[in-house]
C-alpha cells in the first residue's frame, strides 16, 4: 500500500471546522436548547450533502462518483427529516427525543460512510484508508457522547460532547491536511 491522491480532502476539512466550532460552543456552554443543537447539526448535514452531490456531479472520472452522489442525497434526506421532525415537535421533551434520535442515527450513518470510504481506498491500495478507519472510530465515540447528552441534556454533558468534538475536529483537520499533500 502506498499514499495516493484522495480527491475529497475538503470533506474532513469541512467536518473538522464544524466540529471545532461546535466543540468551542459546547465547551463554553452557549449551545442553548436541543433545538439549537439540532439546527446546528441540520446545517452541517445539509452542507455536507450539497457538497457531496456537487463533488459527485463535477468529478466525472472518479471511481467513487456514484457513491459520493448517493451519500450526498442520503445526507440531504437526513437534513429534511431532522428539520421537519424538530419543527413538528409539540414540546421540548418530544423535540429532544426526536432530534437526539435523528442526530444519533445520522452520526452512525456517517461512521458507516467513513468505513465505506476506507474500504474503497483499501481496495485501490491507498494507505489513506487508515485515516478513515480512525475517523470512523472517533465518529462512533462522538455518537456515544451524543447519546449520553441527548438522554440527559446537562451543561456538563454538553461540555464533554464539546470537548470530544474539538479533539475530533482537530483530528479531521490534520487528516485533511495529510490527504491534500499527496499529488499521486
Amino acid at each position: 500500500m502506498e499514499l495516493k491522491k484522495y480527491d475529497k480532502s475538503w470533506l474532513p476539512a469541512f467536518k473538522g471546522a464544524f466540529l471545532i466550532i461546535f466543540g468551542i460552543i459546547g465547551m463554553l456552554g452557549i449551545v442553548g436548547t436541543i433545538k439549537t443543537l439540532a439546527t446546528f447539526f441540520a446545517i452541517l448535514i445539509a452542507l455536507i450533502g450539497i457538497l457531496l452531490v456537487a463533488t459527485g456531479i463535477s468529478s466525472k472520472g472518479s471511481s467513487s462518483r456514484v457513491w459520493t452522489i448517493v451519500s450526498g442525497v442520503i445526507h440531504l434526506g437526513f437534513f429534511i427529516f431532522l428539520t421537519l421532525q424538530v419543527d413538528k415537535a409539540k414540546d421540548i421533551n418530544q423535540a429532544r427525543e426526536m432530534a437526539g434520535t435523528i442526530m444519533l442515527i445520522w452520526v452512525l450513518f456517517y461512521a458507516v460512510t467513513e468505513i465505506v470510504e476506507a474500504a474503497l481506498l483499501y481496495t485501490s491500495k491507498n494507505a489513506f484508508a487508515a485515516l478513515f478507519v480512525i475517523n470512523a472510530l472517533l465518529t462512533l465515540l462522538f455518537a456515544y457522547f451524543l447519546f449520553i447528552v441527548t438522554g440527559n441534556f446537562t451543561e456538563q454533558g454538553v461540555f464533554y460532547l464539546g470537548l470530544i468534538a474539538l479533539v475530533f475536529g482537530i483530528v479531521n483537520e490534520l487528516s485533511a491536511y495529510l490527504l491534500s499533500r499527496i499529488n499521486g
